[in-house]
Parts: structure tokens; sequence; C-alpha cells
């Protein structure tokens, strides 16, 4: 995934390669405006999937449960399964 950016005249222009762009890479395009009235586009894919973080972040439940992991994904660190774990304390 990446984020590029582009004037509202180019994002016209090239609208249809732009988008094709989008969704085939999950890239997010900012589009800068007059007035630095920017846009943001991005795939429906990727539109859903912020969505539902935020969903899942609206009680104080779910935040102290999902925080510590969306950091770790962030960070390519993801924790070791159980079968993971044990496997690795026998190595040691």
């Amino acid at each position: 995934m990446a984020v590029f950016t582009t004037d509202l005249n180019n994002a016209q222009k090239n609208l249809i390669a732009l988008t094709d762009n989008i969704v085939a890479h999950d890239d997010h395009i900012i589009v800068r405006k007059p007035g630095n009235k920017n846009v943001v586009i991005m795939s429906e894919a990727e539109f859903n999937s912020w969505q539902e973080r935020v969903r899942s972040l609206t009680t104080a439940v779910n935040r102290e449960v999902l925080t510590p992991h969306f950091a770790q994904v962030s960070h390519h660190q993801t924790p070791l399964r159980p079968a993971e774990r044990a496997h690795s304390q026998a190595k040691d």
C-alpha cells in the first residue's frame, strides 16, 4: 500500500487509471484542491476495513483488547499463537 498525491486536474484527466491502481494495489490518492480542501480516494474494500476498525474501537473494552494488536500488526510484529509459543519454549 502506498499513498500518492496529485492535483485535481491530473485526477480528472486520469480518473480511470488512478482508480484502477487504487483498487489493484490498495493505494490511497490524496487529491490536492484549491484552498487546501484536499480529498483522499481509496478502494471500497479499504474504506470498509477502516470503518470496521472504527466500529471495533467504539467501546472501551474493545479498545483495551484490540489496540495492542493493531500496534503489533502496524509494526509487522504478530504475537505467537499458543502452539508456536510452546514450540519456541521447547527449543530454549
